[in-house]
This record gives structure tokens, C-alpha cells and sequence, in this order.
């Protein structure tokens, strides 16, 4: 969102809300006036991550995540579960992921076409079949981002006198 104040979460959330098809970036009249309906109370900007629990229990399902060199991971993954879900990405400021299997896609697989991924570990997956299936066993444990070994890397067992017979 193009804004010069402290409220970019306000925004984002709201623009989420009230999707529009041209130049979904600016702050326009109408997007005020459905901010509006938002509940900010108690809410003090710039706004921390551990204020969106108190935001998002009067509010849509919201997932924040970071960026880094090795790239996207979940920062807060929502306990709730609501028709209407919120992605964001914060770095300093939030922005709103429209597309989050874009975001993620060259991260997580070589495959071009749209992919569906989980949240909270960002495995992904062919279909919602298959994602709904995953969710069931993963959303009883935190939030994490499995990291594989480079290629090439060693993995050795070395007491072979602790091994059990199959």
C-alpha cells in the first residue's frame, strides 16, 4: 500500500477485505470509509506482531510472515480458523500477499503452475485435497519451515554398535 503514515497494516487489511481491480495499491476515499468498520480498538500504530491477536479476535484470520536471504517464513500463524484469511508479509512494514503460491512457489518447488501451500510449514501441495489432508496433522504442532541440507552434503552414521536389526 502507498501510504506516508504508520497505519500500512490498517490498509492492508482493509484493501484485503475490499478487493478492487485496478491500482489495488492507493488509499482512496471509499477505502477509509471501509477501514472504518474494522475494529481498532486498543490498537496503537505502528502495529506489532503481538498486537494482531487482540486485532484479529474481532477480526478476519491473520497469518504474518518474514522474509529473509533464505526466504519467506511464517512470524505468526492465527490459532483461529475463518472463512476469511489474511496473508501479510513484514519487514518494517506490512504488505498484503495476494498470491502467497506465487510469493513462495520458486522456494519450495520447480514446478510452474499454481501449487497449494500450508502456512504454517510451507510444504506444498498438488491440490486442496491433499492440502486439507496435511493440515489435519500439522496444525498440532508450531509453526516452522523445514530446511533440507545443501546438495552434496554428507549425512553418516557412525555407531553402528547402537543399530537394531529390521
Amino acid at each position: 500500500m502507498k501510504n506516508t503514515d504508520n497505519q500500512c497494516f490498517k490498509w492492508c487489511i482493509a484493501r484485503a477485505l475490499n478487493p478492487v481491480e485496478r491500482d489495488s495499491e492507493r488509499i482512496t476515499k471509499i477505502l477509509r470509509k471501509q477501514a472504518e468498520s474494522l475494529n481498532f480498538k486498543g490498537i496503537e500504530f505502528p502495529m506489532n506482531l503481538k498486537d494482531v491477536d487482540k486485532f484479529e479476535s474481532l477480526n478476519p484470520e491473520i497469518n504474518v510472515f518474514g522474509y529473509k536471504a533464505e526466504g519467506v517464513h511464517p512470524l505468526r500463524i492465527s490459532k483461529l480458523k475463518r472463512e476469511k484469511k489474511v496473508r501479510l508479509l513484514e519487514n518494517k512494514h506490512y504488505c498484503l500477499v495476494n498470491n502467497f503460491s506465487r510469493l513462495v512457489l520458486m522456494q519450495v518447488s520447480k514446478h510452474h503452475g499454481a501449487i497449494e501451500i500450508c502456512d504454517r510449514c510451507l510444504n506444498h501441495f498438488p491440490n486442496k485435497k491433499a492440502l486439507e489432508r496435511h493440515k489435519q496433522n500439522c496444525q498440532n504442532h508450531n509453526a516452522n519451515r523445514i530446511v533440507l541440507p545443501k546438495k552434496g552434503t554428507i549425512l553418516e552414521f557412525k555407531n553402528h554398535n547402537r543399530s537394531m536389526r529390521a
